[in-house]
């Protein structure tokens, strides 16, 4: 270090100060006072002149990149090297807190914006990996060229940091700042990083397939369409307020680790982890027991054309299209309640966006006591509780989703009223037919209802009842499989039930036959032999024992997390949608 400058004066200062005496009479103190006050003024500013100097030619005598040929912050950038020459403790951004301002800390995630500042500043904005839901975690941090202190920053680091490539996955060292001002740009506006070390431990592709804002955009087009049409992709810009060319879904779906990446996706699967873990805490809570049925099968599980067939060694085998007989099977064998959440098959070629061939379903039976109300109102209950939920935990994800895929709140009744909106199947086709669209107006009793009329009957119910959620109960027999249970009453209907959101089904249960004679009966009457493979293994369970009376139900996860945020697909909320059309990836 050089020394600190002395301060300049105009005149030499005399060896021996003159005498009071010897001084010579001034025109007066006023004048005298003044000009000494401008002489002091004058040497102050020669001497940070020189101070200035000294500091020049001390950084010229200095080594540097440009004058020695040598980046002396070469070891501090580049290409990541294991172990990592970063020892600095990792603290997450969630736990950045005022006592780490002016600490040196570890941060490993994602480049997600780059800007330089001509060529001694680049302004980075960095993403913390992990499940947040919609409350990604950002911050601003900085390189800056710096030739002192502890760590140096060299310009040639500064270029090569603003070359790095966006979602490229880095590691810094840094100090935790203090901005001037809160950064409005991160999500953590009130602390910033400035860098002194920065390495790339895998690069991005410098021109990405899907970026990162496009993936939090609207998608254009629908199920396995590639694209929309122009018209298709300015409606959906403008309905979710946003700005920029949409991507389609079909090519979302083909770059999944983009598709993950994004906050709207995050916010989505967030809901979709509560509904599981919500469900799975009501079943706990009411004396459920879990268990986990097979997906490979020996026979078509519900005898029909709607299932997957593969070898299996010098066999057949099938991928089971419901947990439906095992759960019944634990029943039989001495279980009161049960309860599984497994992946359901159907082979069904329908290219709509409420169909996946492969999704994950929450299937629930249980004993029945008196009626197979109480089962009902159980999975009443199961929703219901899983809806309260979602509205405690989910609210910014619902709220971010909304930005995106404008909808209107899910309505449920206000607490006190009637939540359990229950009509029989032959009151929800009266109700179309007689307020329904003219098409309806000769809906019959005895037939299923289509998607058309579905969605018809939510909007009236939405309308008149002022609810999204619904169930219709007593579902014809002729729209009803084998071991749904007879009616006594009437012959006509059964003791089953479908639910609804916002008009469109996500569950279907109701009570099953638990007596051998009447099941042979039953399947008899739909055209099927009960010693055929498969269904005599299902017969046989009740021909060896006697069974207590039981129902449940089955729900579609999936379609219960689209429907409540009211998203296009279904397919946007599975992890990997399996459809006709997709295998991959």
């Amino acid at each position: 270090m050089s020394e600190e400058p002395k301060e300049l004066s105009i005149n030499p200062a005399p060896a021996v100060a003159p005498s009071a005496s010897e001084v010579p009479a001034a025109e007066g103190d006023g004048e005298s006072k003044k000009g000494k006050k401008k002489a002091e003024a004058k040497a102050k500013k020669e001497a940070e002149k020189a101070r200035k100097a000294a500091e020049r030619e001390a950084a010229a005598k200095t080594p540097s990149a440009s004058a020695a040929g040598e980046d002396l912050a070469k070891d501090n950038y580049g290409d990541a090297s294991y172990p990592s020459k970063i020892t600095a403790q990792a603290i997450p951004l969630k736990d950045l807190a005022d006592e780490h301002v002016g600490k040196t800390i570890k941060f490993r995630g994602i480049l997600q914006q780059s800007r330089k500042q001509g060529a001694k500043m680049v302004f980075l904005e960095l993403r913390a990996s992990g499940s947040f839901g919609a409350n990604v975690q950002t911050i601003q941090a900085l390189v800056v060229e710096s030739g002192h202190g502890e760590v140096i920053v060299s310009r040639p680091m500064v270029k090569w940091t603003g070359g790095v490539s966006l979602e490229s996955w880095i590691e810094i060292q840094a100090i935790v700042k203090k901005p001037v001002e809160p950064v409005k740009s991160a999500s953590i506006s009130e602390f910033e990083l400035q860098v002194q070390k920065i390495y790339l431990e895998a690069a991005a592709p410098t021109q990405l397939g899907v970026t990162y804002d496009a993936a939090n955009r609207a998608a254009s087009g629908s199920g396995e369409a590639d694209a929309a049409d122009a018209a298709d992709t300015v409606e959906t810009s403008e309905t979710s307020g946003q700005t920029g060319p949409a991507v389609g879904f079909s090519k979302l779906l083909d770059t999944p680790a983009m598709r993950f990446r994004a906050t709207l996706n995050k916010a989505i699967s967030k809901v979709r982890r509560t509904v599981e873990i919500e469900f799975r805490n009501y079943m706990e809570d009411h004396d459920f027991v879990i268990f986990h049925p097979p997906a490979l099968i020996g026979a078509a599980s519900e005898g029909g054309a709607n299932v997957f067939g593969l070898n299996y060694f010098d066999a057949k085998a099938f991928l089971a299209q419901s947990p439906q007989f095992y759960k019944q099977m634990k029943i039989a064998g001495g279980e009161r309640r049960v309860y599984c959440i497994a992946p359901v098959f159907r082979a069904e070629n329908s290219m709509t966006p409420r169909h996946m061939t492969e999704f994950i379903g929450l299937d629930m039976e249980m004993e029945i006591d008196e009626d197979y109300h109480e089962v009902l109102r159980m999975l009443q209950g199961a929703l219901l509780h899983i809806f309260g939920r979602l509205a405690e935990k989910c609210q910014a994800e619902i709220e971010f989703v909304r930005t995106i895929y404008p909808s209107e709140p899910f309505l449920l009744p206000e607490p006190g009223k009637d939540q359990e909106l229950v009509l029989t199947f032959a009151e929800g086709q009266k109700l179309l037919r007689e307020k329904g669209p003219k098409e309806f107006a000769n809906v019959r009793d005895d037939e299923d209802m289509s998607t058309p009329q579905e969605k018809a009957l939510g909007a009236l119910i939405r309308k008149e009842y002022n609810t999204d959620f619904y169930v219709l109960d007593k579902f014809p027999t002729s729209a009803r499989p084998f071991y749904a249970y007879t009616d006594p009453a009437n012959p006509k209907v059964t003791n089953a039930y479908d639910f609804f959101m916002r008009g469109q089904e996500i569950l279907s249960g109701g009570q099953r036959y638990h007596k051998p004679t009447e099941l042979e009966e039953s399947i008899r009457a739909k055209g099927a032999d009960p010693n055929s493979s498969g269904l005599k293994e299902y017969v046989d369970v009740f021909r060896s024992v006697g069974c207590p009376p039981h129902g449940g139900g089955g729900i579609g996860l999936d379609r219960i997390v689209a429907w409540y945020l009211n998203l296009p697909n279904v397919q946007m909320v599975a992890d990997f949608p399996r459809t006709p059309n997709r295998l991959f990836p």
